[in-house]
């Protein structure tokens, strides 16, 4: 996997850096891979850009079972999982190793989340 300087929040806060979305794609490209997502995509939206993925299964109307989030405002990275918050942080470095802990937790109960 690649190594990358992850964008941090900052008075100029925008969307995801030229890194974040390289880090994105490498995750994404990853997760499908290894069938834990069936797809995800990126979007750009006035307030936020965000990664939305689905699990492998989902159908096609599905709303999306995780997000990341950069709010363009502020800068804050944020996951989800489902409509939960489950982490917050100022740099997508801190939010990308959670994804893993909330695939892993949902693994051990039997539920596959991410």
């Amino acid at each position: 996997m690649s190594t990358y300087t992850l964008g941090t929040a900052d008075r100029r806060a925008s969307g995801f850096t030229p890194t974040d979305l390289a880090a994105l794609n490498d995750l994404g490209a990853a997760a499908v891979w290894q069938q834990r997502w069936s797809r995800c995509q990126v979007v750009h939206e006035p307030y936020a850009d965000y990664m939305a993925a689905w699990i492998t299964g989902a159908d096609a109307e599905a709303a999306p079972n995780l997000t990341i989030a950069r709010f363009k405002r502020t800068g804050t990275y944020a996951l989800t999982v489902g409509p939960v918050v489950v982490a917050t942080a100022s740099s997508l470095g801190h939010i990308l190793p959670a994804i893993w802990q909330v695939h892993t937790a949902g693994q051990q109960e039997g539920a596959v989340l991410a």
